[in-house]
C-alpha cells in the first residue's frame, strides 16, 4: 500500500434520531458479531487443525484502563518542572511532577525501558517467547527521570497481579490494588555501568523494534503495553517543536500530549492516528483469496491487501479503491463487511478489517494468476499489479492456504523474520496481525459474502 496523508478518526454519536433511523441502528447492533463463529473455533485448535488466533486482535487489552486522572499533574502544567527536594533526580535540575513520581514509586508500578524505537525484553527460558523488561522504580536509574530530554509516558492501569499472574486479594479496606505501567525512552542517557544499565545488558535481555516481538509474546497485556509505548514514544520524538511557532515543546498529561513552551503560543498537540483498511478479498465463488506481497517483506510472505483512508471517503470506499489500485480487481460494494479493528501503532495507525468479494462481471475470463486450486484460473478476475504498490499478487485456493499458511509455528509478522525453505515459498503473517485473523476466518468459517454467507 502507498502511504497517504492520514486523518484523525472520530466517533460520532447521533442524537435525536427519528424512529426509523433509531430502529435501523438498533437492528444493526443486534446482528451477530462477525467474530462470533471464529471466537468459538479459536478457543482451541479447530478440528481442521488450524491454529487459533487471538480475539480481540493482538496489541489490545480491554482490561487496560486509559483513565489517567490519578497521574496527571493537578495544576495541568508540564510533566517536567524544576526539581523539589528528594525527587530522585540527583542533580537539582528538573524532575517529574510529584504526582507522577508518587505513582511511579508504588510497589505495584512497572516501567518499561526503550532506547529509541527498540524495546527491552526478556527472552523466556526454553521457549521462543519474550516478555517486556518490567522494572520497579528502585531498579531504574533515577537520572532517567531527572532529564527532560528523556520521554516518559504513562501507558495504562491494570488490577495488580502476583508473580503467578493471579489477581491479588483485596486489602484490609476492601480495595483492589492496581498496577500502573510506564515507558521511558532512555536514548539520551549514558551507559555508564550503573546497576540499571547492567540489568539492560544481562543475559537473556535484548532489544528490538516492538513489531519484531509481536508473535513471540504470550501475554495480551504485554503486547498491548509495548504497542502503546511504541506509539506514544514515537509521537514524542516526532513533535519536539511547535508546528505553529517553531518553539520547543514539552510533554504534558503524563506523556499523552505535548505543549509549546512559548507562553504566548501554548499550542497543544496530541498523538495522530491514521486509519487504514485491511481486507480479505475473495473470488466470486469464495474459494480463492486475493493475497499480495510487499518487496520489503521476508521471502514468501503473502498477506491481505491494505491501504490508508483518504480525505472524504468512507472506509468501505477505501476497501474498493485500494483493491482496484493495487491489483486492478473490482470489489462488489454490497459485499464489503466489517470484521474487527486493531491498534497498529507502528508508528500511529489503527487497522480496520473487512471482507469483500470480487465482482463476477469484472472477470474477462481466466487470466488471473492462481495457486492451489484444481480448476486453474478459469473464472477468476484478472490481476494487474501496480509495481509501485506491490511486488506480487495472486489468487490462492482455500485448501492451499490452510495446508501451507495456517500451520502451527509457521509464518511471522516480524520484518526481520528469517523464513525456512518452505516458508520462503509461501507463508502468511503471524497471529499478531489482523491479516492472520481475516485469513483464518475465511478458511475456517467460509464467511466471504453478503450477510456472512459464502460467495456465490
Amino acid at each position: 500500500m502507498v502511504r497517504r496523508r492520514g486523518s484523525i478518526p472520530a466517533v460520532i454519536v447521533v442524537l435525536n434520531a427519528g424512529a426509523a433511523a433509531a430502529a435501523g441502528i438498533a437492528a444493526a447492533f443486534s446482528q451477530p458479531h462477525p467474530l462470533d463463529g471464529l471466537a468459538a473455533s479459536s478457543a482451541t485448535a479447530t478440528s481442521s487443525g488450524v491454529p487459533p488466533v487471538p480475539i480481540p486482535p493482538w496489541y489490545s487489552d480491554p482490561g487496560l484502563s486509559r483513565d489517567r486522572g490519578h497521574v496527571i499533574p493537578a495544576d495541568g502544567g508540564f510533566d517536567y518542572r524544576p526539581s523539589i527536594e528528594d525527587d530522585g533526580s540527583g542533580d537539582g535540575g528538573v524532575g517529574l511532577s510529584p504526582k507522577m513520581m508518587d505513582v511511579m514509586r508504588r510497589p505495584t508500578s512497572r516501567i518499561i525501558p526503550f532506547r529509541g524505537i527498540e524495546a527491552y525484553v526478556r527472552r523466556l527460558e526454553g521457549v521462543k517467547q519474550v516478555e517486556p523488561l518490567l522494572l520497579r522504580y528502585e531498579n531504574c536509574d533515577p537520572r532517567w527521570f531527572g532529564d527532560d530530554s528523556n520521554t516518559i509516558s504513562w501507558l495504562g492501569r491494570l488490577r495488580s497481579v502476583d508473580d503467578e499472574g493471579d489477581v491479588r486479594e483485596e486489602d484490609a479496606a476492601g480495595e483492589q490494588e492496581e498496577a500502573d505501567y510506564f515507558a521511558v525512552d532512555i536514548s539520551h542517557s549514558s551507559s555508564d555501568g550503573s546497576a540499571a544499565f547492567v540489568a539492560l545488558a544481562a543475559e537473556g535481555v535484548e532489544s528490538s523494534p516492538v513489531r519484531n516481538f509481536g508473535d513471540a509474546m504470550p501475554s495480551r497485556t504485554h503486547a498491548a503495553l509495548l504497542a502503546s509505548a511504541n506509539g506514544l514514544l514515537s509521537f514524542h520524538r516526532a513533535h519536539r517543536f511547535c508546528s505553529r511557532c517553531g518553539s520547543p515543546t514539552a510533554q504534558t498529561k503524563a506523556g499523552s500530549a505535548r505543549r509549546c513552551t512559548d507562553s504566548s503560543c501554548g499550542t497543544s498537540v496530541y498523538p495522530r492516528i491514521d486509519p487504514a483498511v485491511i481486507m480479505l478479498i475473495t473470488s466470486p465463488c469464495g474459494e480463492h483469496a486475493l493475497l499480495g506481497r510487499n518487496r520489503r517483506w521476508p521471502a514468501g510472505r503473502y498477506s491481505t491487501l491494505a491501504g490508508f483512508a483518504e480525505v472524504g471517503e468512507t472506509l468501505e470506499e477505501c476497501v474498493a479503491r485500494e483493491t482496484r489500485e493495487e491489483t486492478g480487481v473490482e470489489v462488489d460494494p454490497a459485499s464489503i463487511r466489517f470484521v474487527a479493528s486493531q491498534p497498529w501503532p507502528f508508528p500511529r495507525s489503527v487497522m480496520v478489517g473487512f471482507t469483500g468479494r470480487a465482482l463476477a462481471d469484472a472477470c474477462p475470463g481466466g487470466e488471473g494468476a492462481t495457486i492451489g486450486d484444481d480448476d486453474g484460473d478459469a473464472g477468476l478476475p484478472t490481476i494487474f499489479i501496480d509495481p509501485a504498490e506491490l511486488d506480487d499478487a495472486r489468487w490462492f485456493g482455500r485448501e492451499y492456504v490452510q495446508a501451507n499458511g495456517l500451520v502451527e509455528g509457521r509464518g511471522s509478522s516480524a520484518l526481520d523474520f528469517e523464513p525456512d525453505e518452505e516458508e520462503a515459498e509461501f507463508h502468511v503473517p503471524g497471529p499478531a496481525s489482523l491479516a492472520r485473523l481475516l485469513i483464518t476466518k475465511w478458511v475456517t468459517t467460509g464467511n466471504t459474502g453478503d450477510n456472512g454467507e459464502k460467495g456465490k
